[in-house]
């Protein structure tokens, strides 16, 4: 399934998302040619009914999308860091961990869902919410000037 199903599917989306002709025929080439293992090599591994195969060929199309999926998601990321990255030359760790957690379960599209709640496809709590239950409130500060009376 790692080296055979999940790549040939992932090429088969990645070939229709191709916009060059020799391409994507390279790709889908490629992609038949890693899917007919299920062919060859279906009755050597525990695959013994029809029922077996389509379960196993739908996990791999999960896997392959879940891939996708993920990718994109670093990869819109990676660019909003890098746009952000311009201005700010020397992000600090715990400021880039902010921004993450800021982009990832606050910013919502138009259809009211973050980038967290598409990725696990579940909601989740609000963000602020949680930090109210989660955080303690800072403590006041220390009056270093006393004040002569």
């Amino acid at each position: 399934m790692e080296n055979y199903l999940v790549p040939g599917y992932y090429l088969e989306q990645a070939a229709a998302r191709q916009r060059e002709i020799p391409a994507k025929n390279e790709m889908n080439k490629k992609a038949q040619e890693l899917l007919s293992i299920m062919d060859t090599l279906g009755h050597q591994c525990a695959i013994k009914t029809d029922a077996d195969a389509c379960l196993l060929s739908k996990a791999a199309r999960e896997c392959a999308q879940l891939f996708q999926r993920s990718s994109s998601c670093v990869e819109g990321r990676n660019a909003q860091l890098a746009l952000r990255h311009q201005g700010i030359h020397r992000l600090g760790k715990n400021h880039l961990k902010a921004l993450t957690v800021v982009h990832s379960y606050y910013i919502k599209r138009r259809d009211g869902t973050t980038a967290a709640e598409r990725f696990f496809e579940a909601r989740h709590k609000d963000l602020f919410e949680f930090l109210l239950e989660n955080m303690d409130y800072p403590v006041r500060p220390k009056n270093h000037f006393k004040i002569a009376a």
